[in-house]
């Protein structure tokens, strides 16, 4: 598969639904194509000048959840050091590793862009 994407996750998923290729393919486009915004908006949300703990609580279990569907094992896994330095109220060790996070989460987005012909 690759270093980025756990084949078994991607099988699974499209147990999930069904079997339908085209539905987990539509899935893997809007991981591929909301990367960007959902980067942007937990960095905008620990990096403003009075941070939303909350906003980015969310935008982590989003991030979490939808990379563990896609195989994205890097990207659940640096989300998940990110998010537990959060509920331990440690804003500034979530950020240190934001950097982090979207060099994974381009590589894996880059990856299955690739796997499934995706126009990024």
């Amino acid at each position: 598969m690759s270093a980025h994407i756990e084949a078994t996750a991607l099988r699974a998923l499209l147990t999930q639904m069904g079997g339908d290729r085209e539905m987990q393919r539509r899935f893997v486009h809007d991981f591929v194509h909301l990367w960007r915004s959902r980067s942007q908006r937990l960095a905008a949300a620990l990096t403003a000048p009075f941070p939303n703990a909350e906003e980015a609580h969310v935008v982590l279990l989003s991030i979490r959840s939808s990379s563990t569907m896609v195989g994205a094992v890097t990207v659940e896994a640096t989300a998940a050091m990110m998010h537990d330095a959060l509920r331990d109220g440690d804003i500034a060790g979530s950020v240190r590793h934001i950097d982090r996070l979207n060099e994974v989460g381009e590589r894996a987005c880059e990856d299955l862009a690739a796997m499934f012909a995706l126009q990024r």
